[in-house]
């Protein structure tokens, strides 16, 4: 990439946003754009993209019809600026799923999927506890794919 290319893309990023207002800019993993600047040891190319993603922000009124969400599950990395009035000043925390949450994703990964009558979904949302729902889905769908080479290699075995 070259020098300048990454800010760059954050402003072509936020032109569009403008452009197609109104709308939503949606930030996953806030955290690998938006640490807090100083000490990478990448030359500053980390902290100019931080730099330019700040002024893009501020040039976001409520007039342009552009809203700006990012999701991180490292809040204590992000930069402090970026969290400042104006800018991603609200804080929601969605905390890892109870049992019962657990037992909806559960049943939900596992609705088109035939269970065998010895799995107790319940019992799998008991031993989870700590699971987030991708962990949870990730399980369901190592299961599936752990069943399907079961089965496969049984049939193999029949022939």
């Amino acid at each position: 990439m070259w020098f300048g290319e990454s800010e760059a893309n954050v402003r072509d990023v936020f032109d569009k946003a403008r452009a197609a207002a109104p709308c939503v800019l949606f930030f996953d993993e806030l955290d690998s754009v938006a640490r807090a600047r100083g000490g990478h040891g990448d030359s500053g190319a980390s902290d100019r993209v931080i730099n330019q993603l700040l002024t893009e922000m501020d040039g976001m009124t409520v007039k342009k019809n552009v809203f700006i969400i990012g999701a991180t599950n490292r809040p204590d990395v992000l930069d402090p600026a970026i969290m400042r009035p104006g800018r991603l000043d609200q804080l929601l925390y969605i905390p890892l799923p109870d049992k019962a949450s657990r037992v909806a994703i559960l049943r939900a990964n596992f609705r088109k999927s035939p269970l065998a009558a010895d799995i107790d979904i319940d019992q799998v949302a008991a031993a989870t506890h700590g699971f987030s729902g991708a962990d949870l889905s990730g399980i369901c769908q190592r299961a599936c794919k752990m069943a399907i080479r079961e089965s496969i290699n049984k049939e193999i075995q029949l022939e």
